[in-house]
């Protein structure tokens, strides 16, 4: 009768053991799978964010087909580099739009927003998005001065509430030595004719570049037009309007 009982004692104790560490076993077991649901929770959420964000080397979205570029023709009057200098040279558009025909044309970017034009040349990417894949022959833009409403995306574009002084193009420099800041006043719609048929694709990201001819602003001719003189306006107005090229 007593080695029934001791082997039941014995049996008791094994049994603990065995459950103890079998207990100890299932926690870290479970810890274990805890851990790895975390990391695989934060894993999605990591490739969600990276997917759903700019690249911030490149100013890339996923899915962008084309971008739009202005770039600051580097030609100058050699006649004249000394009357006049540019130093800034900022316009505002909107409503930038290429177009396959006259009635069917698709938006890139609605704005307003403000260009500031790399004057050594180098070209400003300013409008980037989506549109359909095909053959598109121009671009249109409006050279704008801001509406009623409107938030300037600048300060230096609105002075005040009236059209006086609301503005589309602002342009600091020296005009024979003398600072000088030259604001337009006027809007205007634009249409380029692309050099060559830009065909898109959905597949890949395709970039236009338009010049502008910024030193011909303020010319007539081989005459350097005072930018501070008032009977001067219209003509750096329309000469502003005439600039734009495609490359």
């Amino acid at each position: 009768m007593i080695v029934p009982a001791i082997k039941k004692k014995l049996w008791d104790i094994i049994s603990k053991k065995i459950l103890t560490h079998e207990g100890r076993t299932l926690r870290k077991e479970a810890k274990m799978v805890s851990i790895k649901i975390r990391l695989f929770i934060l894993f999605f959420i990591a490739v969600g964010l990276f997917t759903g964000c700019k690249d911030s080397s490149t100013g890339v979205v996923a899915g962008e087909n084309i971008s739009v570029s202005l770039a600051a023709d580097k030609g100058l009057n050699k006649n004249a580099v000394d009357v006049i200098i540019l130093d800034t040279v900022k316009i505002l558009l909107r409503d930038i739009k290429f177009s396959k025909s006259i009635s069917d044309s698709s938006n890139i970017k609605i704005g307003p927003m403000v260009i500031k034009l790399n004057l050594d040349g180098t070209p400003t990417e300013f409008a980037a998005g989506i549109i359909p894949a095909g053959n598109y022959s121009k671009i249109k833009f409006r050279i704008h001065k801001l509406e009623d409403g409107e938030v300037p995306p600048d300060p230096e574009f609105l002075e005040g509430y009236s059209q006086a002084l609301r503005y589309s193009v602002v342009v600091k420099g020296r005009y024979n030595g003398v600072p000088f800041i030259y604001k337009s006043t006027k809007s205007a719609h634009q249409e380029v004719d692309f050099k060559k048929i830009v065909d898109l694709s959905v597949d890949f990201r395709s970039n236009v570049t338009l010049s502008v001819d910024v030193n011909s602003w303020f010319f007539k001719g081989d005459v350097v037009l005072n930018p501070t003189v008032a009977d001067n306006f219209n003509d750096i107005d329309n000469n502003i309007k005439d600039s734009f090229k495609s490359l």
